[in-house]
């Protein structure tokens, strides 16, 4: 009978949950990074999901949630914006997906050294804020061979300028959105810098899901569209590496979902 281990502990201060079968060697590994407000604890179906099938799961505490709140945020912008905009937290939900990836690689050189890991074998998935993480970290780390983001958007820099083109429509939001130009200014430099849109370029043609909802109204489809048809020659001697899936729901991450995720990193990470 297969034995299901989880364990729960801090690997160079960062709290994660492992998911994995005991006693197994050279297991593909992959990270699972969770929404905005969420914590380590938000996919622990998925975790057993691909567990079952031989991976190593590992999800994280990110910046400034679960354990890793406090009271003492130390961030690089402090809030400026009406806080019914939702902006101020749009603008730390970013730094929180930078932290993100220096996070992963300090696991990723933990896990390295470890017998139950297969070093060239490494994966990323997340959901809301962390499909926005998921897209950011492939872009930019060479050892994450596959990636699924779930209902997130790889174009900071763009959804950055519709969220503050949209919000100035409001009119009770007009004059402080013109008030704060400046600042305004100072973030979408922030935006600009790591933005992962162009980047993703290079990581073709490694297999690459997205999975967005045609009815998600928090992360439209939209911007996975652009970098699918961007990305669609890059991939056109591995046509098999890239897909988009659009299933008919909205902001979620539902079993149909992860069952699609667990099966493309069994196709194109799994042990065979």
């Amino acid at each position: 009978m297969t034995k299901i281990i989880m364990d729960d502990r801090k690997v160079n201060n960062i709290p994660i949950l492992s998911i994995y079968q005991s006693e197994l060697k050279n297991c593909p590994l992959i990270f699972y990074l969770h929404g905005y407000g969420g914590d380590r604890e938000q996919a622990l179906d998925f975790g057993y999901m691909l567990a079952k099938k031989g991976f190593y799961y590992v999800s994280i505490d990110c910046k400034d949630h679960g354990m890793r709140k406090t009271n003492t945020e130390t961030n690089k912008f402090s809030k400026v914006f009406p806080p019914d905009t939702g902006l101020d937290s749009y603008v730390h939900m970013h730094e929180v997906i930078e932290q993100s990836a220096f996070d992963i690689q300090s696991l990723i050189e933990y896990f390295k050294r470890r017998d139950e890991i297969d070093e060239n074998k490494i994966g990323i998935s997340g959901f809301s804020m962390g499909g926005y993480a998921t897209f950011y970290i492939a872009a930019n780390n060479p050892n994450i061979k596959v990636a699924v983001p779930i209902a997130g958007k790889p174009s900071f820099s763009k959804a950055w300028k519709d969220s503050i083109l949209s919000t100035g429509t409001y009119e009770q939001w007009r004059e402080p959105i013109q008030n704060a130009e400046k600042e305004i200014a100072k973030r979408t430099e922030y935006f600009q810098m790591i933005d992962p849109y162009e980047k993703l370029n290079n990581f073709s043609p490694k297999p690459l899901l997205i999975i967005n909802g045609d009815q998600d109204t928090d992360s439209l489809f939209t911007y996975s569209l652009e970098l699918y048809e961007k990305l669609l020659p890059l991939y056109a001697e591995q046509q098999g590496n890239l897909r988009l899936s659009m299933p008919f729901v909205d902001h979620q991450f539902n079993y149909f979902m992860k069952l699609k995720a667990c099966n493309w990193f069994e196709k194109h990470l799994g042990i065979h």
